[in-house]
């Protein structure tokens, strides 16, 4: 139930965020595929032990923790890298413009 909820959580963050950057002019299919296939990763870290590893084995729980807090650290990394992605082509983002004097 905890993963559907995470889950939940990145899709309704995911949908603010692609919002925004409509509005802003920043939106770019490049960095939603990205972010899908970043998000699939995560998926594929955090349901893999549950198939592959028997699920009474005494390493199975710090195994399957210790995935969930490397896929949790990979997501705070993520946003961390996402937020240094500069644009390519013609227009600016808004905060290069809001920094730049008045013309």
């Amino acid at each position: 139930m905890f993963s559907l909820g995470l889950v939940l959580l990145v899709l309704c963050m995911a949908l603010a965020g692609f919002n925004k950057a409509r509005r802003s002019g920043t939106w770019r299919w490049s960095k939603f595929a990205l972010t899908l296939s970043f998000l699939a990763v995560v998926i594929v870290i955090v349901t893999v032990p549950i198939f592959l590893m028997n699920q009474n084995s005494p390493y199975f729980l710090p195994v399957y923790l210790g995935l969930w807090g490397l896929s949790l650290a990979l997501i705070i990394a993520f946003a961390f890298w996402a937020r240094t992605w500069k644009l390519t082509g013609a227009r600016a983002s808004v905060e290069t413009d809001r920094n730049q004097p008045p013309r």
